[in-house]
């Protein structure tokens, strides 16, 4: 069963956890999320995300194709559902569980490899220790590769060095960062693919019953020169470990009342005096007044010498065993043939877990021809049809299909030309898909607009130096963002204005290489006209300064910066005012002594 129960029943799980826990459970229905006004919608169908929703303009499919035009459709769902994914567990939305909610437009969506990529994101290690249900020194057991979860290759591989390893192990070492490894191991526990299981305590040794009596030990302890303590019952004045506390008590009363005699010990006779099978037992000197009560009516009855010499001519204990008397044992419980294939079931599938793509299940070179893979693939059914093993256990008959089904997943890919092609370029030369390449590049765009906002923040903070830094931070990643490079453009112009007339002469040239551009796009940036007026200003053209920041308040004309701007031109700033105040009243000393 899966570690992770269905949505409906996970209560206030994060909502990262509720995704997982629908595509473990193949849940029919919608993961819903909301934080204040945001929502989110995320539906399954048989544990398959066929669709993801929004009410954020930012996550909206156009404005991801807007970033890379030639996007496959494909990929813009994928970029649009990871996007979605990461936001909702950045702000730790809440969410509930909707059964009967339906994809409008259902598309199948690789989700499992998005939603690592978002909890590797946003997560810590601790987190994401917290939910993987096993303790720190418990065993791994790998039952497969991580890849076929579509997780990244740089840590699809870790489930291969972890069986036999403990949890805390495989957390510490192996490929990817730890954020990734942790996440990769709650998957595949969530799964199935990685098992845990604490190593279990030693088993104690299991006492004897105390009130059971082995009549096979009695009849040793009475045909052997054994120590008189050995011998269960006979010893009055300390009861035996093996007696009962019934027995115990019953002895105790017997010395209480003296109506009842129980012998103190067995008397060995002296020696060379054996008896036929063994030593024989002495009465007591005393055993006339001896009786016991006998059950029934007949009365007391007297041990006379007649008792104990029948007592001696009992048989040993070989005697009766051989006589089939007494039952040492049980019979072992039949054990069930070996299946004639288990063995080779077994190396079978041990070889294709262990390798390391699909030319190794059907131990064939990557750049044999089709023949080769065809031959490859019918041995290999032929020897794991279920129909082969349908007289084999339950157990060996799951193997086989398990095995089965990892080879026909081999075949579905390397059995068709077109298919076989992507593969090996992917998995031998290194190539990413179209899809991963996309993904790519969304991530970065992504990277970079952040770097982009920080240098934002410290530049309208009077912080050029820092903003100038993220802003070629922002540049290095998305070179093509016109509006990354009007603020690089600028803050190298300021940055060196005053030490550096080249480097300064440098950023200005960029910011207008960027004005230049921006005239065929759509999105027109009045910020970097804004940007150019500055530098027109600080260089003393106010001309050209005022025409660049007109051509600003025609694009936008709430632009703010821009108005302030043509204010400072226009001599109505509250600095050109107070100094021509300060020239029409002459200062202090002219209204005392007046002009000269």
């Amino acid at each position: 069963m899966s570690p992770l129960p269905a949505p409906s029943d996970l209560g206030s799980a994060a909502v990262d956890v509720a995704l997982l826990a629908a595509l473990v459970n193949g849940s029919t229905g919608a993961v819903v999320a909301r934080s204040g006004k945001k929502k989110w919608v995320f539906v399954f169908d048989g544990g398959t995300l066929v669709e993801s929703r929004s009410n954020l303009k930012s996550e909206h499919a156009d404005t991801v194709r807007a970033k890379k035009p030639s996007m496959s459709d494909t990929a813009v769902l994928r970029n649009c559902a990871m996007l979605r994914m990461r936001n909702a567990t950045k702000v730790g939305a809440d969410w509930s569980w909707s059964a009967d909610a339906a994809a409008k437009s259902p598309a199948e969506i690789a989700a499992t490899g998005l939603l690592f990529r978002a909890v590797a994101g946003q997560r810590s290690v601790a987190e994401v220790r917290s939910r993987i249900d096993a303790p720190d020194d418990a065993t791994l057991a790998v039952d497969g590769d991580l890849s076929v979860l579509g997780l990244p290759k740089s840590v699809a591989g870790a489930s291969a060095g972890w069986g036999g390893k403990t949890v805390s192990a495989a957390l510490a070492s192996g490929p990817g960062k730890d954020t990734e490894r942790a996440t990769a191991l709650w998957f595949g526990h969530a799964f199935g693919v990685v098992t845990a299981a604490a190593e279990a305590p030693a088993e104690a040794a299991p006492a004897a019953p105390a009130s059971s009596l082995d009549i096979a030990s009695l009849l040793d302890g009475l045909g052997s020169n054994s120590a008189p303590d050995s011998t269960p019952g006979l010893e009055a004045d300390a009861p035996t470990e093996q007696a009962s506390d019934a027995e115990s008590a019953a002895a105790r009363a017997d010395e209480g009342d003296g109506k009842n005699w129980v012998p103190d010990k067995v008397l060995l006779p002296p020696e060379g005096t054996a008896g036929p099978k063994g030593p024989t037992v002495d009465a007591p000197t005393d055993f006339e007044e001896a009786q016991i009560q006998a059950v029934g009516d007949d009365g007391p009855v007297t041990l006379d010498a007649s008792f104990f010499e029948a007592l001696n001519q009992r048989p040993d204990r070989e005697t009766v065993r051989a006589e089939g008397f007494v039952h040492t044992s049980h019979d072992p419980a039949p054990v069930a043939p070996k299946h004639p294939l288990e063995d080779d079931l077994h190396q079978l599938k041990s070889r294709i877990a262990s390798a390391p793509d699909f030319f190794g299940i059907f131990d064939v070179p990557w750049d044999a021809d089709a023949e080769a893979f065809r031959r490859a693939h019918l041995q290999l059914a032929q020897k794991l049809h279920p129909d082969r093993f349908s007289d084999a256990t339950d157990e060996l008959q799951d193997l086989a299909t398990e095995t089965f089904d990892k080879v026909r997943e081999a075949w579905e890919v390397l059995g068709d030309e077109d298919a076989r092609a992507a593969y090996i370029d992917k998995v031998i030369h290194g190539k990413k898909t179209e899809d991963e390449l996309a993904m790519e590049q969304v991530e970065n765009y992504w990277a970079a607009e952040a770097d982009f906002k920080r240098g934002l923040a410290a530049f309208n903070a009077g912080r050029v130096r820092e903003a100038h830094e993220l802003f070629k931070s922002a540049v290095g990643r998305e070179e093509s963002e016109l509006e990354f490079r009007a603020y690089l453009g600028f803050t190298t112009f300021q940055l060196f204005k005053a030490s550096d007339a080249e480097q300064a002469d440098t950023g200005k040239e960029m910011l207008k290489e960027v004005l230049e551009k921006n005239k065929e796009q759509e999105r027109k940036l009045d910020a970097a006209w804004v940007l150019m007026g500055r530098i027109f200003r600080d260089q003393g053209n106010d001309k050209g300064a005022r025409r660049c920041f007109v051509q600003a308040l025609k694009i936008n004309a709430s632009n703010g910066d821009a108005q302030r701007e043509m204010r400072r031109l226009s001599g109505g700033g509250p600095g050109r005012k107070k100094a021509e105040e300060k020239k029409k009243s002459g200062g202090f000393f002219s209204r005392w002594f007046g002009k000269k």
